[in-house]
């Protein structure tokens, strides 16, 4: 009975759980479409590259305003708020990275996409291990 109970339940796509939700897995496959041709699973096209990178670096902005959790004037105590402070880091670090990718796609030169694509999954490995572990 609660299973059936439980899969009923839907969750509101206007929540910020959900908005977030789907603006990281539009980000991913922006990032799984350059990985594709950069590892050479799919054919290199600089001019998807770029595109793909533009909808990252565009899209790499806009989660963190549904992490209600981490908003500093919300912190009640130290701890809190250095917490706040770090995932602001994080998030920023992800914004500046993917600015970077971008830059890069736009030279064309793949050695530098490769380094900067690099790091934007640093980025992305970095923020899951630090806030979102297990």
């Amino acid at each position: 009975m609660l299973l059936a109970l439980t899969a009923c339940q839907r969750s509101d796509p206007d929540s910020p759980v959900s908005l977030r939700k789907a603006t990281f897995k539009e980000m991913l496959k922006s990032r799984e479409a350059i990985n594709g041709m950069l590892t050479g699973t799919k054919p290199y096209k600089a001019d998807i590259v770029l595109q793909e990178a533009i909808k990252l670096q565009e899209k790499s902005v806009k989660p963190w305003v549904y992490f209600a959790e981490f908003a500093v004037n919300h912190q009640s105590d130290a701890r809190q708020k250095a917490d706040a402070a770090d995932f602001h880091a994080a998030a920023n670090n992800m914004e500046q990275q993917s600015a970077a990718l971008k830059d890069a796609a736009q030279s064309g030169q793949q050695d530098r996409i490769r380094a900067t694509y690099k790091r934007v999954e640093d980025a992305c490995i970095h923020c899951h291990q630090q806030f979102r572990p297990g």
